[in-house]
Order: C-alpha cells, then structure tokens, then sequence
C-alpha cells in the first residue's frame, strides 16, 4: 500500500510547521520547503532587521524533519525562496519525485519581506513587486507541476492558506492592528487561486483554509508589538492539527470553498 504523503510550503516555524507535524503523526510522509536551513539562519533573512521577532522565532528546515521523522515518518526538505522564479517548478517537480506521488498539498508558504506593517505612500516600488510575485506569481508557479501531477492521478487535495485580509474590510491601518495594502491586495489574488482551480479541474479537491488569528513562535516573540493577536489567538499547535484533518477528511467539505479552520476546531471540540 503506498504511503500517504504531503508538501507542506512554508514549514520552518508557525502553522506550516505545526501542520508539517500533524500530518506526520496522521502517517504522512512530507515534503517541506521554506528559506531556514538551519536554526540560528533567520537572522540573515532580509526582513530580520526591520522585524527582529522573524529571527527570534527560531525554527528550520532541519529542525521541522526531524520532528516528522520523530513520528516514524520521511520529511523531504527542500529550500525554497518564493522569490527565486526559476527555481521553483522545478523544486516543485522535485518533491513530487522524491515523494512518489502527491496526496496533498498545503500551500502555507508567503513572502513577508521587510515592509511588511508600511502603508502603501511608505513602502518602495520594489516592495510592491515582490509581494505580489511572491503571494501570486510564485504560487501559481510552484502549483501548476503538482497540480499536473495530480490531474494525472485523477485525485488530490490542495488547500490554500489564505488570510481574513482577502476579502474584509479593514478596520486599522497596517502597524496599528490592521495589515498592509499590499498585503492584502496579493492575498485577494493568491485567495482566488482555490476558487478557480476546483471549476478548472473537478476530479480534485481545492479549498482555502483560514487559520484566523494564531499565537505562533514569531507572535510570541515579538511580545507588546503583536500582543493584539496573543490576546486573542489560537494556539499554533492547534491551528496546525485541526488543518491536517481537513485535509484528510476533505470529503466533508465542498471543493471550491473557504474553511475557516478555528470554527472547525471548535466543532471537532479540539478548541474552546
């Protein structure tokens, strides 16, 4: 019997990771990508100066499988940089190679950078470019060898981390409790991805899933700047365990549709 098997994006820390681990112990073997290699690499990325919580949240490729494989599973660890365009197929096509073949995938994974809380008048032009080539271009990129893949196999499950800023209106401006223009103008487009795709290819299952507010390793390192969020948030564990069962109980909900993962945790009684 094959095995199960998964690529989670974005899986050095927060709800990538969590999830990574979830499915583990579920008996999926898993491919992951992110940027950190090893612990102590994210004090080089770009965005660690301006936001120095991304460095003190720790976390890495490395840390993240061997906590797959603490769980009897195979991890498949694989650097990825959303901004790197010409890299990514063929990263893609590499851990649905090594896999063997692709039941899930968990599109987890976005591009930050160091402008993240500016409004648009603060924030370069170049900024602009990278965060929707990193939230859109890139995902499509990366999408279309497993989706293919899948297509192939006539099944699969791909589910969309997408965000709250996608489709409400914001009540604050970026810095004071809300997010960035721009931030949320390329987590519209990346949130269109899901809906699409379940006309495209029917023998597939594509949702988004929307984690909501979470308490992760970078929330609870930037202390008073993200309090706002540790006051209300769920815990990322939890965050991460009730999107593994989505995925692998997806036939109880539509494709095409938009999960918010909290109110489902509390349906399963796994959050209060």
């Amino acid at each position: 019997m094959a095995p199960k098997t998964a690529i989670v994006t974005g899986a050095t820390r927060g709800i990538g990771r969590a999830t990574a681990v979830a499915l583990a112990r579920r008996g999926y073997d898993v491919a992951i990508t992110g940027r950190t290699r090893k612990e102590g690499d994210a004090v080089a990325l770009p965005e660690a100066r301006q936001m120095p919580e991304v460095a003190a949240a720790g976390g890495s490729l490395e840390s993240t499988a061997a906590a797959i494989e603490a769980h009897g599973q195979r991890a498949v660890p694989l650097v990825l940089d959303l901004l790197d365009g010409s890299s990514l197929a063929p990263l893609a096509e590499r851990a649905v190679r090594e896999l063997g073949h692709v039941d899930v995938l968990v599109n987890n994974a976005i591009y930050v950078g160091p402008y993240a809380e500016n409004r648009l008048l603060d924030t370069p032009p170049h900024e602009l470019e990278k965060r929707v080539f990193g939230n859109v271009t890139a995902q499509l990129l990366f999408l279309q060898p497993v989706v293919r893949h899948m297509v192939d196999r006539g099944m699969g499950t791909v589910a969309n981390m997408t965000s709250a800023a996608a489709y409400v209106r914001p009540r604050a401006v970026a810095g004071e409790g809300g997010w960035s223009l721009i931030y949320g103008v390329s987590k519209a487009g990346f949130h269109r991805i899901a809906e699409q795709l379940a006309i495209e290819y029917p023998q597939l299952t594509v949702v988004n899933v929307q984690p909501g507010q979470v308490i992760t390793e970078r929330v609870a390192a930037a202390g008073e700047k993200l309090a706002f969020v540790a006051r209300v948030g769920a815990p990322v564990d939890i965050v991460g365990e009730a999107t593994a069962r989505i995925v692998e109980e997806i036939g109880q909900f539509d494709t095409g549709s938009t999960i918010q993962i909290q109110d489902q945790a509390r349906r399963w009684g796994m959050l209060a």
